[in-house]
């Protein structure tokens, strides 16, 4: 297919927004910030966890990458299937509750296991936010206008781990000027303790808001037309190449974030001798005003892209937002400054930050509405396996391994962040043409 056929395609595009639509978004984007607050804290916390529970760079790279990814990837299927099956705001109210207390007994944990334990029970439990948010807004929203809303739910999570940062940096201030935080069983607690108890009250306190979101229609006629991942599978074989290069492609986008997240602390701290709570403001203010700034501009310019008939303008955008995010990434860890290290990062970060958006509005508008959720889980699946789980690993294999001593923390860095963004450049360029032909399959047969 030729890049004009493409363009050639007509857009379903007369579908209104229905009332409600944009409240639902709000809530989601709430529902997303504060699990990604949760989430993120854990990367400005690891010299305080590692000194405290005596640990090694692998086991905090285990409880950051295998504690929640594993989890969360295994629990994915399973969320992706109910999402299609069941009330997607009950599901969302079950996994908001119980991933807050999880992080809650996070705060509370006194050994590498306890925390292991309490963090797989957050992995879990965050699973189904993606899965239920990406097809309660694609049956919203039309294609044309899915890129725009698909971005502001992931303001939510660039937001929380900003934010994560930002609470991260205060609390760990105030622990260092005020008397310990004493809980009657539970006895003193440390300051990384406080920051993951602070962290998990808001989820409790939202949950019930979720009730007041929006569920289209055909989430009921998912249910009644029983659809299985044998299904999903059968249209996966259809376009192997688009599922293989989209979900691959953006798995090294979600590697090279959650992986240099994970050790950005740890490198500033160890490189540039910064204390936790200079490390936290500073990374946390930089990366709520890139989020703030950045990701409905990506959304409204792939929209834009889309609407003319560019049907693989999500995947063309992103190959070219990777490769200027190379050099960026890979300098910010051999430079000497580390104010200059967190804006050159944060520059890649901005760049590639919409990848949560509009890797999943992609993938919504190739989908039948009655797979998207379990679409969506395997999605998850594979860039959890790459981003969540693989990501911070391979930086501290690099590290313990390829380079042997923990003070070549930043070459190690430096490496992965190239290696990710060229991969995904790669296999975006190579995704456009199956993209293009998956789209118009689903648009030929009437999906939106």
């Amino acid at each position: 297919m030729t890049e004009g056929l493409a363009a050639a395609t007509p857009l379903p595009d007369g579908r209104p927004v229905p009332t409600g639509a944009w409240r639902t978004v709000a809530i989601l984007t709430m529902i997303y910030w504060f699990g990604t607050l949760d989430r993120q804290i854990a990367a400005l916390l690891v010299p305080l966890i590692k000194t405290d529970l005596g640990l090694s760079d692998l086991q905090i790279s285990l409880i950051q990458g295998l504690a929640f990814g594993v989890f969360f990837m295994l629990s994915s299927p399973l969320m992706g299937w109910l999402v299609d099956r069941y009330s997607r705001r009950g599901v969302l109210f079950t996994a908001v509750t119980g991933w807050s207390l999880g992080a809650l007994a996070s705060g509370l944990s006194r050994s590498f296991a306890q925390l292991f334990a309490a963090r797989s029970t957050v992995g879990a439990l965050e699973a189904a936010i993606n899965p239920s948010a990406y097809a309660m807004l694609s049956e919203l929203f039309p294609p044309r206008k899915l890129a725009l809303p698909m971005s502001i739910f992931v303001l939510g999570g660039n937001l929380g781990s900003g934010m994560s940062f930002l609470l991260g940096g205060v609390v760990i201030a105030w622990i260092a000027t005020s008397p310990p935080l004493i809980l009657p069983v539970f006895g003193v607690l440390s300051g990384w303790q406080t920051a993951f108890i602070v962290t998990a009250l808001p989820g409790l306190i939202f949950a019930p808001v979720i009730w007041f979101a929006r569920e289209s229609r055909q989430r009921g006629e998912a249910r009644r037309s029983g659809t299985s991942f044998g299904d999903l599978w059968r249209h996966v074989r259809r376009h192997p190449r688009f599922f293989a290069l989209h979900n691959v492609g953006f798995g090294f986008i979600m590697a090279f974030i959650v992986g240099l997240q994970s050790w950005n602390a740890a490198f500033l701290s160890r490189a540039h001798g910064w204390a936790l709570a200079d490390i936290g403001l500073w990374m946390g203010g930089f990366q709520v005003v890139f989020a703030l700034s950045g990701l409905a501009f990506h959304g409204w310019a792939v929209d834009r892209l889309f609407s003319r008939g560019q049907t693989d303008a999500h995947l063309r955008y992103f190959a070219i937002m990777s490769l200027l995010a190379l050099p960026c990434g890979v300098a910010a860890y051999l430079v000497n400054s580390g104010m200059a290290m967190i804006v050159l990062y944060n520059i890649a970060y901005f760049l590639l930050m919409s990848f949560a958006s509009i890797g999943p509005a992609a993938l919504q508008i190739a989908t039948p509405p009655s797979l998207r959720g379990k679409a969506s889980a395997l999605y998850m699946v594979v860039i959890s396996i790459i981003g969540t789980i693989l990501g911070p690993v391979i930086v501290a294999t690099f590290t313990d391994v390829l380079f042997g001593n923990e003070a070549a923390l930043g070459r190690s860095m430096a490496l992965f962040a190239g290696i990710t963004t060229a991969g995904a450049a790669l296999f975006f360029s190579l995704g456009r043409a199956p993209m293009r032909r998956a789209i118009e399959e689903a648009l030929r047969f009437g999906g939106s």
